[in-house]
């Protein structure tokens, strides 16, 4: 999930701090210490050295689990879609922190954590010492606080599964983040409103009529469909003004490499994306309707299929601005996005639940894109995510 928009040519408007901000300050409220840090960085070698496709995070969750009942005397309840931690104080507004875990192949036939999401695992367990300690010293925050750690994120399902949480521990509000290369080193990235696209694989498949390749008007193409839908594309997504609408080619298949036989069946794989659901929605039906028309006046069937479906990723504002306020009075680095991200995020389900707020943390200038096959979530960027999630947690 990475926008590779030019990032350095943007528009945008820094809080200027002082660059030792992120020393750990008791007096202030950040309860992180050398051995939380300690503590952390090996539950992130851990976690990296074990990365796991969405679904089978069976490894990745017993290692969090290990490490929040051996470190923290927080509540931990698992499931076999994600596991949380409980902090009470009664009768308290309940927050809830969510990270993801799941890994991604690496295109040779392995698996590797190559969007950071070890990181964001390891960075939310800073936020359970910090919640530990709280409790060692007896200290009130005025909040319950959910720490959520999801499975499944690249496929769109998993937050949807773990929904069911927010309704169970009657959470108010939820927040979540990404670490985004190209941009400063533990910089708080903020968007009202969208912040990441809604998107969706659409695959169509049809089926008409095989023949040989000299008399191919004795039998039906599909191939002059498909051609008809990717040239309509471009005006299609024009026609959808609100946002951003986009339809990416995929896969296209025809028959097979036979030369003596005209294609009777095909395959149209794309990706849709859009700022806004209503428009990704809008764009599904035009393509869907007009495959659906020309494929009946043509003697073609047609079956349409949906897959890795993500909702629009939309901010509170008033959550925003609090998150905001929040990086002022601490001196933490922030910035505005000029525009929606176009990758996609599952935190949109949670938000469709209850309010929320999706964040990004810069990743460093010159660290290489997510899901590159060189890219690895800086360990320096533990504590600078910890130290947000401190933020949110005790203010």
């Amino acid at each position: 999930m990475y926008d590779t928009m030019n990032l350095r040519n943007m528009e945008i408007h820094y809080n200027i701090v002082d660059s030792n901000l992120f020393q750990s300050n008791e007096a202030d409220g950040f309860y992180m210490n050398s051995r939380d840090l300690e503590l952390t960085k090996e539950l992130w070698q851990k976690l990296h050295d074990t990365p796991e496709l969405s679904g089978q995070e069976t490894k990745t969750k017993a290692i969090l689990k290990e490490y929040l009942t051996n470190y923290t005397t927080l509540s931990v309840v698992e499931t076999l879609d994600y596991l949380y931690a409980v902090y009470e104080e009664k009768d308290q507004p309940t927050i809830c922190l969510r990270a993801d875990m799941d890994a991604l192949p690496d295109g040779a036939g392995g698996v590797f954590h190559g969007c950071g999401h070890d990181g964001h695992s390891a960075a939310l367990f800073l936020g359970a010492l910090c919640l530990e300690r709280c409790r060692q010293e007896g200290r009130k925050i005025g909040k319950r606080v959910i720490l959520l750690w999801q499975q499944a994120e690249e496929t769109g399902e998993g937050a949807k599964r773990a929904c069911p949480v927010l309704e169970r521990e009657s959470v108010s509000e939820i927040y979540g983040c990404h670490n985004i290369p190209g941009y400063p080193l533990g910089e708080v990235l903020l968007r009202k409103q969208v912040f990441a696209c809604a998107s969706k694989g659409l695959i169509l498949d049809l089926h008409g009529k095989q023949s040989h390749a000299a008399y191919p008007e004795q039998g039906i193409n599909p191939g002059y469909l498909i051609a008809g839908i990717v040239n309509k594309l471009p005006l299609w997504c024009k026609d959808h003004k609100k946002g951003l609408t986009m339809a990416s080619i995929i896969e296209i298949k025809v028959g097979s490499e036979n030369f003596g036989i005209s294609a009777g069946d095909g395959r149209l794989c794309l990706t849709l994306r859009a700022h806004y659901q209503k428009d990704l929605e809008a764009l599904t039906e035009t393509i869907s309707a007009y495959a659906g028309q020309q494929a009946e006046a043509s003697g073609i069937t047609v079956e349409v299929s949906e897959t890795d479906a993500f909702p629009d990723t939309v901010n509170d504002t008033e959550l925003t601005e609090k998150l905001e306020q929040s990086c002022i009075e601490h001196a933490l680095p922030y910035t505005y996005l000029p525009k929606p991200m176009r990758w996609s995020e599952d935190f949109g389900w949670y938000q469709k639940k209850c309010r929320g707020v999706f964040f990004g943390i810069g990743a460093g200038e010159e660290t290489p894109g997510l899901h590159t096959e060189s890219y690895c979530y800086p360990e320096a960027l533990l504590e600078k995510a910890g130290t947000i999630w401190d933020t949110i947690i005790m203010h």
